[in-house]
């Protein structure tokens, strides 16, 4: 019986130690969140209206020749930018973008495929997957968005595209809604046409094709930004989310834990007294 509580009071420090842990690392993960949230939502409203224009002009103007919209030409690579996290304790959601990455090679034959990959996850999962082939990495983001990291992933994108090296660019990463909705997306980002537009009439000052040839390198740039953010704030919010049901699951423990100490001691100071009563009555016997 004595064993037995001095196991559970050890059991009760451990999950203790640990549940500070698992506090600590969802308090720093929301700061995190709310960080990165702030400037995604500044930037959310520019970039969309940006998007709405771009596709706007595509269907309604003749596209010029363009390093970003040329059209894929037979015998071309993919090219696949997988956004992981450097680090773990985030739940799923590496394996969600593992798994849809994984399903886009499949489908595009992996002798087609030219990886870029943002993280040490998916780097580590990667490296070791059979005829898959890594064209760059970066690893030790942690997700800390960088307006400069993000330019240097997307000119690198660029330039894979604009060299002929592959003929078409997808991004695959978890796409941010709400901090409890995040969904992993394969995305085309290089080797635009242009979709959802409205044919519209439009005077042009200067040109057309002075406009798109100012617009479309703003707009990958600023889309580039976008996805690495939005990236970023659903890694957030995913560790927030694990760390607080982590949390949440020690305390439930230790409330058990120290009911069971309770009872333990109890019926160790039922025990004690009964042997005290029975020697007093054999004494007198």
């Amino acid at each position: 019986m004595i064993q037995s509580l001095r196991q559970i009071k050890l059991r009760i420090r451990s999950i203790e130690n640990a549940k500070k842990v698992t506090g600590a690392l969802e308090m720093i993960s929301v700061s995190k969140l709310n960080s990165t949230n702030k400037i995604l939502s500044a930037q959310r409203q520019y970039f969309l209206k940006l998007r709405t224009m771009l596709n706007n002009l595509l269907a309604s103007v003749e596209v010029p020749l363009s390093p970003y919209l040329k059209k894929k030409a037979f015998g071309e690579k993919t090219c696949l930018c997988v956004i992981t996290s450097d680090s773990g304790l985030c739940g799923v959601y590496n394996n969600d973008i593992i798994r849809a990455a994984e399903a886009f090679i499949n489908e595009r034959k992996k002798d087609n495929v030219e990886l870029v990959i943002v993280g040490r996850k998916g780097l580590n999962y990667f490296k070791n997957a059979p005829g898959v082939s890594i064209a760059k990495s970066y690893v030790g983001l942690n997700g800390r968005y960088s307006k400069n990291i993000s330019d240097e992933i997307t000119g690198n994108l660029v330039d894979l595209f604009s060299s002929g090296k592959v003929g078409e660019v997808y991004c695959a990463y978890a796409h941010f809604e709400t901090a409890l909705l995040h969904k992993p997306v394969v995305k085309k980002f290089l080797g635009l046409q242009g979709e959802g537009g409205v044919k519209s009439e439009y005077i042009f000052e200067p040109a057309a094709v002075r406009v798109l040839e100012e617009l479309l390198p703003r707009y990958i740039s600023l889309s580039g930004r976008f996805i690495l953010l939005e990236a970023f704030a659903s890694e957030h919010a995913a560790r927030t989310v694990a760390m607080k049901t982590a949390t949440d699951n020690a305390r439930e423990l230790l409330k058990n834990l120290v009911l069971t100490r309770n009872k333990v001691r109890q019926a160790t100071i039922t025990q004690d007294m009964l042997e005290i009563i029975s020697s007093a009555e054999a004494l007198k016997g």
